[in-house]
Order: C-alpha cells, then structure tokens, then sequence
C-alpha cells in the first residue's frame, strides 16, 4: 500500500505530509516565500542531520522548501517529533535567517533537508550545518560555510567563497573566464577535492593535501613562450600545485589534510 499525501492550508506556509504505511517513513513538507532585495544576507542554520541545496534565480524573493523524514515511528509520535522542530524564518528585505532548532541530544530517526532559492545577482551567505551535505549554484555573493560532517559541491559562483568541512568530500565546478571576486578558499579535513576550470581559465591555483596524491588533466601553460605540464610538488607524504593558469587573477585554494586531489578541464559552454 502506497503512502496517503495530506495537504495543508489552514491559513500559513504550505504544509504536504505523507502518512507512513508498511514500514515507510514519515514525510512532512513545508515552504515559505519572502520579499527579498538583491544584495541583502542569508543566514541559514539547520541544526538537524540533513542536506542543503541553494539556487540563484532572477526573482527578488527567497523561497524555502523543507522537507523532515521520521524513520521508525507511528505516524501519531512522528508527526509529533516533527512538530517540535519547526521552519523558522524571520526577515526583512535585506536580511533574512532561515533556522531548524534542535535539543542537545538529536534524535538519531529524523532528517531536515533544505531547498533555498535566493537572488543570483547578490546575496551573502552565512551557512551553518550540522551533518549534511551542501549544494551551492549560480549565487554572486560572499559565502561563508561551516560543515562538522559533510560533503560540498559548488558550482557556477563568484564573489568570495569560504567552506570548510571536518569530513567530507569537496567539488568545485567553476565558470566564465575567471574568478569574479575576492577568492575562492575550501578546505576539508578527510576527503578528496575535485576542481573542474575551463581551459582557459584565469586564476591563481594553490591545491594542496597533506596525504594523498595529485592528479592532473588540465592544458599545458604558456611560460615565456614555452609549454609547460602543470606539475605537482612532494614534500614527505604532502603534495602541492601552486600555479599560475593562462592570465592570473583572484587566487582558488583547495586543500585535503587526507585525501586526493585532482585538476580536470571542462568542455567551454
């Protein structure tokens, strides 16, 4: 027997839940949507296991979907778990914090998980998770991520990015000519690190991992007249590539303390 979808109104945010049969879990969903000015700040926390995905758009409104799944519950202690961990939203048109509480002790059976649309152009990010992935796409803004445990992929961003994660993986898939902004900085504690640049690109790369290898599947450079291989340097079990790719620019870190590292080009648009 397939799940029986609920849906309610009763006059606030939208609410979808999905009562459980045989065995399967619990699913509630919720969204708010709100007035949003290009170049205001998020501040996201979402203090339950789960994953975070934000989008740019050219609409001036952020939009929050959030979706909780209770696992191992009867449908009467589910929907009172999930009641105990609301959506919190406070804003105004320049500054917006989207929030999930959570007591010390976090139930082992429940996942929040986010999806956040925001203005492209320019909004700032202040993103706080406490075990979940992070998904970052088509968002200017400066961008600040702290993830005790979880991967990051981000793509097509500028501005300044700073994302660091105690365990997980990192993939940066970057666009356009050059880094649009102050720099692009993302460490993790365990895990490989990705880097995808067109050919072309212009930026000054510093990779690094204190115990792993490199790898590298990127254009040679021109220096001086010469072609050069991008190369990595070993020092006892750490590697490093610190390079300058065809005209320089804003500088583009990524580091592993224990992991691999790889550079690939990417097909230009």
């Amino acid at each position: 027997m397939s799940a029986l979808p609920v849906l309610l109104g009763l006059g606030g945010p939208l609410q979808y839940q999905q009562v459980p049969h045989a065995g399967l879990p619990y699913i509630e969903k919720s969204r708010r949507e709100v007035a949003f000015y290009p170049g205001g700040k998020l501040e996201l926390t979402l203090a339950l296991p789960g994953d975070v995905m934000i989008s740019g758009w050219d609409r001036p409104v952020v939009l929050v979907e959030m979706e909780k799944i209770i696992y191992r519950l009867p449908e009467d202690e589910a929907r009172s778990l999930a009641s105990r961990h609301p959506l919190q939203v406070r804003h105004t048109q320049t500054l917006a914090t989207v929030r999930v509480a959570a007591p010390a002790m976090v139930p082992a059976n429940i996942e929040v998980n986010l999806t956040v649309r925001v203005p492209k152009q320019r909004t700032d990010l202040k993103l706080t998770l406490r075990k979940g992935d992070l998904r970052l796409q088509e968002i200017n803004g400066w961008i600040e991520a702290t993830l005790p445990e979880g991967s990051m992929e981000i793509r097509s961003v500028s501005g300044y990015f700073s994302g660091i994660t105690r365990l997980g993986d990192i993939e940066a898939d970057l666009s356009g000519k050059r880094w649009e902004g102050f720099g692009f900085t993302a460490v993790t504690h365990n895990g490989k690190v990705l880097l995808r640049l067109p050919a072309q690109y212009s930026a000054a790369l510093q990779l690094q991992t204190e115990e792993g290898a490199i790898s590298i599947d990127y254009p040679e450079q021109l220096v001086e007249g010469e072609a050069i291989p991008l190369a990595a340097v070993a020092k006892k079990k750490a590697r490093s590539l610190s390079a300058t790719v065809s005209e320089g620019g804003a500088p583009v870190r990524l580091m592993t303390m224990r992991g691999d590292v790889r550079l690939e080009s990417k097909p230009e648009p």
